[in-house]
C-alpha cells in the first residue's frame, strides 16, 4: 500500500549503451541510466534486508547496456557488455521511476474542516487481529495525518496495556520507551497545554525537542463533564494556502529560524516555523505560541516576520479549517504532530483523563512498509 502506482504493462523497450527507455501501455515512458541500473542490480542486494552487497568500486566505471528483453513474465532482463545479466521486476521499475516521484510513504493530501467521521476509523479488536485492516488504517494516517480507533479498553490498567500494545506495533522492533507515556487529566495546571482551562489555541507538541515527536496517540479513559472537544487543524493545508496567497510570508516562515524553549527543563531548539524539503515541498509545521522565545530578529526582518507569523496564526484560527470531535471513553486518536495541530475546547473540571504516547515517524512508516511487504509475499 505504500506505492500506489498501478501495474502497467510494457509496450516497448529501447536500449542504448547509456540508458534504457520503457514505453508503458498507458502512453507514458520512463528513462533509466545504465550506471544507475548496474548499481542497483537486485543480485547485489540482500533479498531480506535490501542492503547493498557490493561497493561502487566493485562495479564497472562505465557499464554499457547491450540488450533488454521483456522476460521472464513481469520482468525485464538486461545484458551488459561484460557478459553479466540483470533481472529486474517491472514493479521495481515503477517504484523507482524518478519522473513519478513516488514516495516510500503515502502521499499527504491536505484537508479543510469536515466531520471527524470522514477520517479512517477502526475497531481496536479488528485492528489488532487483522493485518490488512491495520495496513489500510496506517495508510490513511500517513495520507491524512489523522485517524481514530474505537472500543479500546478503558480500565486504567487494561487501557495502559492496550496502548502499549498499539505502541509496540508502531515502533521499530516493538520497542517501547516508558518515558514517552503521559497522562492528561482535567486539572488546572499550566506546564502542559493539555491541562489548560480555558483551552489554548491549536498547537504542535514540543517544538523545543530535537527531534520533535513525529506522531501522538491520545486514548480517552474518561471524558469531561461538559465540553472538552478535541480540535484538529491541517497545518499542511494552511501552509499551502499561505504559499499561494503570500509567497513572501511563506518564504519568511520557512527560511528564518526562531528559538523554541522550555525553560524548566533547559530544553531549547532553533528551527523554522515551516519546514520544506529540498524540492521546496511542505515537510512540517512547528507551532506553539507558549514555547516561542523572544525573537532575536531585528529591524525590517523582525517586522516582516511578525506580519507573516500573524497571517499564519489567523489562518490556523479560521473555524472552517478545524475538525472537532469529543472523544468518548474507549476512543483513541493518532495524529501527525509535524503536520496536524491540535487543541481542545474549554471544559469543566472533573474526570477528563487521557493517556498518550509520542511515536517516532520512522516506526509508524516501518510498520506500514512491513505490512505491505507481507501482503505481497
Amino acid at each position: 500500500m505504500i506505492v500506489k502506482a498501478s501495474d502497467i504493462a510494457v509496450a516497448a523497450l529501447k536500449c542504448t549503451p547509456g540508458e534504457l527507455e520503457i514505453a508503458w501501455q498507458n502512453s507514458t515512458y520512463s528513462v533509466y541510466c545504465s550506471v544507475w541500473l548496474r548499481d542497483n542490480d537486485p543480485v547485489n542486494r540482500d533479498p531480506l534486508t535490501g542492503r547493498r552487497l557490493v561497493s561502487l568500486l566493485d562495479l564497472p566505471g562505465v557499464p554499457q547496456l547491450q540488450a533488454a528483453e521483456p522476460q521472464p513474465a513481469d520482468h525485464i532482463t538486461l545484458s551488459w557488455d561484460d557478459g553479466k545479466t540483470s533481472v529486474f521486476p517491472l514493479s521495481w521499475f515503477r517504484a523507482f521511476d524518478r519522473s513519478l516521484r513516488i514516495s516510500p510513504r503515502p502521499t499527504r493530501l491536505p484537508w479543510m474542516g469536515q466531520p471527524a467521521e470522514v477520517f479512517a476509523s477502526c475497531d481496536y479488536s479488528e485492528w489488532i487481529a487483522n493485518p490488512a485492516s491495520r495496513e489500510d488504517w496506517l495508510y490513511y494516517v500517513g495520507r491524512d495525518g489523522l485517524a481514530f480507533l474505537r472500543d479500546v479498553p478503558v480500565d486504567e490498567g487494561a487501557g495502559k496495556a492496550a496502548l502499549s500494545r498499539i505502541v509496540a506495533s508502531l515502533s521499530v522492533g516493538g520497542e517501547i520507551n516508558d518515558s514517552r507515556f503521559f497522562d492528561i487529566r482535567g486539572v488546572p495546571e499550566t506546564s502542559n497545554n493539555g491541562y489548560i482551562m480555558p483551552a489554548p489555541r491549536v498547537y504542535t507538541d514540543r517544538p523545543y525537542r530535537d527531534p520533535v515527536p513525529g506522531f501522538q496517540l491520545l486514548h480517552c479513559l474518561s471524558a469531561a463533564g461538559h465540553g472538552g472537544e478535541s480540535v484538529f487543524v491541517d497545518g499542511m493545508a494552511v501552509a499551502e494556502r499561505l504559499r499561494v496567497h503570500d509567497p513572501d510570508a511563506f518564504a519568511t516562515l520557512s527560511q528564518l529560524p526562531i528559538l523554541y524553549r522550555l525553560e524548566e527543563l533547559g530544553l531549547a531548539t532553533e528551527r523554522t516555523m515551516l519546514e520544506v524539503d529540498p524540492q521546496g515541498e511542505f515537510r512540517a509545521i512547528y507551532y506553539d505560541d507558549r514555547s516561542i522565545a523572544p525573537l532575536s530578529l531585528r529591524g525590517p526582518r523582525l517586522k516582516k516576520y511578525y506580519a507573516a507569523y500573524r497571517q499564519l496564526a489567523e489562518l490556523l484560527s479560521e473555524p472552517a479549517r478545524s475538525v472537532g470531535y469529543r472523544l468518548q471513553p474507549g476512543e483513541l486518536v493518532l495524529f501527525d504532530n509535524t503536520r496536524v495541530l491540535h487543541g481542545h475546547a474549554a471544559f469543566s473540571a472533573g474526570a477528563r483523563h487521557f493517556q498518550g504516547y509520542h511515536l517516532d515517524a520512522d516506526g509508524l512508516y516501518s510498520a506500514l512498509a512491513l505490512l505491505s511487504l507481507q501482503k505481497r509475499k
